[in-house]
């Protein structure tokens, strides 16, 4: 199977709060997006889509609700300066996102953090500079 593109479903309690801490982290909304339930951006160089439908729509059929204590998956956000992981843990926290681990450098000497958003689906933000 040859497929043209990948993108990744999530289920949300609330689109319009989902719009509005990914519109604040300074993510770029997917075209313009007519269907209520739906909140869909853009991640990365390549354009990855995630889309957050709401509960009690046609997501409901694919995916359970989302929890603070489990994740689906967790995707890594690559950052290309301490400045601006530092930065994007500044917005997480101003838009109402939870600190899952805080922003410092692991035992591989990576520089980052970890956070969920307020349906709890989880991100981390990483520079790979390996100092």
């Amino acid at each position: 199977m040859k497929t043209k593109k990948i993108w990744a479903n999530f289920s949300v309690k609330d689109a319009e709060r989902t719009t509005q801490f990914y519109t604040q982290l300074g993510f770029t909304p997917n075209g313009t997006n007519k269907y209520p339930k739906l909140a869909s951006f853009l991640f990365g160089d390549d354009n990855f889509v995630i889309h957050f439908f709401e509960q009690g729509s046609q997501i409901d059929e694919y995916l359970a609700p989302a929890s603070t204590t489990g994740s689906e998956i967790i995707f890594t956000l690559a950052a290309d300066t301490e400045a601006e992981v530092n930065e994007c843990a500044d917005r997480v926290k101003n838009a109402g996102g939870t600190m899952l681990k805080d922003v410092e450098r692991d035992e591989a000497n990576y520089y980052g953090f970890a956070f969920a958003d307020p349906d709890g689906h989880k991100f981390n933000v990483l520079l790979m500079d390996n100092m």
